[in-house]
């Protein structure tokens, strides 16, 4: 039976050819529409490109204008170059194919643009979903450099726009020249870094060397550079460059420019001409500008650091490209600074004709913005700028960035915490480390101290036992991701709380205008905006605000600092009255300078609700050894930070605040509260809690102890041997309060203010001899007159406010014309005499000794007529008894 089949329905047939077609046709518009959008696109790109003009590949150059925060010119700078041009034929070919291996391997194939590398790219850029790889060829980077006023764009559209006119200019540059001319042009062109231009600029700069004297190595070196000069500079970056540099060598050995051997050999070359150079001049021999006579040249150099790394701008655009460079300069406050550092006054007499250096940076906390820099004493073209290339241990200055204030952020902790200034050793694998405090040899330890005098005084000990509490790892972070500080993971050790990292100026004002700003960071910078000659942008900072602390967190540093320049180390850097928080800090002397006294830096940081300055100071010369391996001498001799550099700042500082409103205090953030506590155990004050011992102190919201005190405890004590404990046969008691404190080493010496509460250890002797039983007499032994008469005694009286005890005599008539001596007995102490006048029937005397009011104990006293004309003294008199308490 064959199968039925439904008939077709001739009509749904015709109605999905015809919606297919539709489909079709709109993909097929669609299409068309694209390929004429960018076939529009790449004709209006095309036509905006830049004049043909061979002359730009000499370099026509233009000044570029420098303007402070208001917008007013203050420096013009031209004539710049570091550029030493090589012909084709002196270039070694090492140098040639190195650079066409690293930067366009098919140079010598295609026609300016290299199709084959273009698609790869794509590709690559696809798998990564990255826009990283690169696909311009060595003929469209030299055009980039010639031609395009600012490649560096940031839209995706003009992105676009640029690559499709460097295209265009590059087969221009194939028509005009040859492949030998075009690679000459672009190695003597190309930035290198360093403001050196060209290969032969970049040799002298990074190896003091011509081009036909380096090695595999150093041309790596070169070759690596154009992709990331200021990321693989050697100076600032040297693993990075040494990375870079092998990667280099690596495709040098791959393409047979090298071999295997010589690879092994060259990738672990040091960088030796960089490093003699840092350790001789700060950094890279640089050409002097044509004219370095413009107003603050500290701060404009400065400004050309961050256009060359921050906006990747050339030198050669910055000093010839003709741009408007707007600025944060504040001229006011850069003034004062450099005046501050051209007043010898203002400096130590430095040792052997070397000065003492020193360099500072100031900044507007609320926005991020530089007001001024000054890099040294002497401004030297495009030297060493000390303010941020300068990296130094900031000693204690770096306490309250990586202990004090991630312990108030982390919580639990207010500036009442109580630790113990005492001794304290560390172990870490078979080393051992016993930190001590700056004034521990002449003033001993401190004892049960608060977090804010420890901030006060800058008291290491506590400093580094805080660290330990909280977490190295967590100081560390804090610094770091929340306070930006340029911290290595080798500084992950306690020894981080005294400030054994390095950091410059500018690192620091950044880090403490987190504070001044109420736990914002804002991205520190010295450009605003940067025109071209023809009025377009080409440099649009774009800055970046963050939360990285809690307000309260920020206001209790804020307090505390505040404390170390009203009673602290840093109170000669008040003025007028601004409300001003503070930090000094010295870095200690190298190993082998332990046996002299001085340290290598000295720095004050300190900040007011409007400006937040820092000031270093200290020799550039590394003070370990000198050239003959024995200790050098160039080091500070009692120079802290609450000395010239506290008063450099409040120079600058006085001067920058002229004519402001006074703020007088921090704004205080809602969830701070305060309460009374027990300054001895951080703990809220018990019933023993001696009042002198009792403060009120200020925390975050949650933090102030809930706890009872018990670090005080009451124990009987012999009254005729205060310093033992009382027996049970003891016939006077008395009870004092003592602190607790069972795990101090019984041989530490505790502080004065402590001392008097250290408990006693040893219990008084069974049986004590009272002088009422002993019938011996003070005058058994001296040589008597039985015809004076025998004295009375009353009671003793005693004044605590001076001292004085009055003890009523009185005897037979015509007593009166006799004088007396007062025989007494000390606790623990053998009997003493005392000639006295006796006035209106009673003898006056002060127990005192040398000014120090007598301690407690039972105090015993008879008296003798004498007769003022004779040394003789007659019978004693009864005894009488004082017990003095606490």
């Amino acid at each position: 039976m064959p199968l039925s089949r439904k008939p077709k329905d001739p009509k749904r047939s015709k109605r999905h050819s015809k919606r297919l077609r539709i489909i079709l046709l709109s993909i097929t518009s669609l299409i068309a529409l694209m390929i004429a959008g960018l076939a529009i696109f790449v004709v209006v790109a095309a036509a905006g490109t830049p004049k043909w003009d061979p002359a730009l590949l000499d370099n026509t150059k233009q000044s570029s204008y420098v303007y402070d925060k208001d917008g007013t010119q203050f420096a013009l700078l031209h004539g710049y170059e570091n550029r030493q041009t090589v012909e084709y034929s002196n270039i070694p070919d090492l140098v040639k194919e190195t650079f066409i291996a690293v930067e366009d391997k098919r140079f010598k194939q295609h026609f300016g643009v290299d199709p084959i590398r273009i698609v790869g790219s794509a590709l690559n850029d696809i798998r990564t979903r990255s826009t990283r790889e690169g696909a311009s060829t060595i003929t469209i980077q030299l055009a980039s450099n010639a031609f395009i006023a600012n490649p560096n764009e940031d839209s995706l559209i003009r992105k676009l726009q640029v690559k499709i006119q460097e295209a265009i200019l590059a087969i221009q540059l194939e028509r005009e020249y040859t492949k030998e001319e075009i690679l000459t042009f672009y190695l003597n062109r190309i930035f290198l870094g360093e403001s050196s231009f060209g290969i032969q600029a970049a040799a002298k700069t990074y190896f003091g060397k011509d081009l036909d004297d380096l090695t595999p190595a150093e041309v790596a070196l070169l070759a690596g550079l154009p992709q990331a000069p200021s990321q693989y500079n050697p100076y600032y970056h040297p693993d990075s460059a040494k990375t870079r540099r092998n990667i280099v060598l690596s495709v040098m050995r791959d393409a047979g420019i090298i071999t295997p051997e010589e690879y092994d050999k060259e990738k672990e070359v040091p960088f030796t001409y960089v490093q003699s150079m840092k350790e001789s001049r700060g950094g890279a021999q640089k050409t002097e500008v044509a004219s370095a006579s413009y107003k603050f040249p500290y701060f404009v150099d400065y400004v050309i650091e961050e256009l060359e790394t921050t906006y990747n701008l050339t030198p050669d655009q910055i000093f010839s490209g003709g741009l408007h460079i707007y600025t944060t300069l504040n001229p006011k406050i850069q003034s004062a600074a450099e005046a501050a550092f051209a007043d010898p006054a203002n400096f130590p007499q430095g040792i052997n004709d070397k000065k003492v250096e020193g360099a500072m940076t100031v900044i507007d906390h609320s926005t991020g913005e530089i007001q001024a820099m000054v890099g040294g004493r002497d401004y030297t073209p495009r030297g060493l700028n000390r303010a941020w290339q300068s990296k130094r241990q900031p000693g204690s200055t770096i306490k309250p960035l990586v202990v004090y204030g991630p312990a108030l952020e982390k919580g639990g902790y207010f500036p009442g915490t109580v630790l113990d200034d005492m001794p304290v050793t560390y172990n870490f694998g078979g080393s051992s480390w016993s930190p001590t405090n700056f004034d521990t040899a002449t003033k001993g330890w401190k004892g049960l101290i608060t977090m804010r005098y420890a901030v006060e005084q800058s008291v290491n000990i506590y400093a580094v036992k805080l660290l330990d509490l909280i977490g190295v790892d967590y100081g560390w972070s804090f610094g770091k991701n929340n306070l930006g500080l340029p911290l290595e993971p080798e500084d992950q050790v306690l020894s981080l709380a005294l400030g054994t990292t390095h950091a410059s100026t500018l690192d620091m004002a950044a880090a403490y205008g987190v504070y001044a700003n109420n736990g914002v960071s804002i991205t520190d910078h010295a450009v605003v905006q940067v025109l071209d000659s023809k009025k377009n942008i080409v440099v649009d900072p774009k800055v970046t605000k963050n939360r990285v602390m809690k307000e309260t967190t920020a206001y209790i540093i804020n307090s505390m600092l505040r404390s170390v320049v009203t009673s602290g180390t840093g109170t000669s850097a008040q003025f007028g009255n601004w409300a001003v928080a503070g930090k000094t800090g010295t870095s200690s002397l190298p190993d082998n300078l332990k046996n002299k006294t001085g340290n290598t830096d000295a720095w004050f940081a300190g900040y007011t609700p409007i400006y937040t300055g820092i000031v270093w100071m200290g020799y550039d010369s590394n003070p370990d050894l000198d050239k003959n391996g024995t200790p050098g001498p160039y080091y500070l001799r009692s120079v802290y930070g609450g000395g010239f550099p506290a008063k450099i700042w409040k120079q600058v500082m006085t001067a920058a605040h002229q004519d402001l409103t006074v703020q007088t205090k921090f704004e205080q953030p809602s969830g701070i509260v305060s309460g009374s506590f027990d300054t001895k155990s951080g703990l809220l004050p018990s019933s023993l809690t001696p009042s002198s011992f009792i403060a009120t102190e200020i925390a975050a919201q949650g933090d102030l102890p809930t706890r009872i005190s018990d670090v005080w405890i009451q124990k009987d004590v012999d009254a005729d041997h205060p310093t033992m404990l009382a027996s049970p046969n003891s016939k006077n008691t008395i009870t004092k309060t003592f602190l607790n404190l069972p795990n101090r080493n019984p041989s530490w010496t505790w502080p004065s203010n402590e001392a008097p509460y250290k408990p006693p250890t040893e219990v008084a002797p069974d049986t004590v001899t009272d002088p009422t039983d002993d019938p011996k007499n003070p005058d058994d032994d001296l040589p008597q007159d039985t015809s004076l008469p025998t004295p009375v005694l009353g009671d003793v009286q005693y004044n605590t406010k001076n001292s004085r005890v009055v003890i009523p005599i009185t005897g037979p008539p015509g007593s009166q014309k006799y004088s007396a001596v007062v025989y007494v007995q000390r606790p623990g102490q053998p009997i003493g005499s005392i000639p006295v006048k006796i006035s209106n029937g009673a003898l006056s005397f002060t127990l005192a000794i040398d000014d120090k009011a007598p301690g407690p104990g039972s105090y015993f006293f008879r008296a003798s007529f004498q007769d003022p004309k004779k040394s003789e003294v007659g019978p004693s008199s009864n005894l009488v008894k004082l017990v003095l308490t606490n």
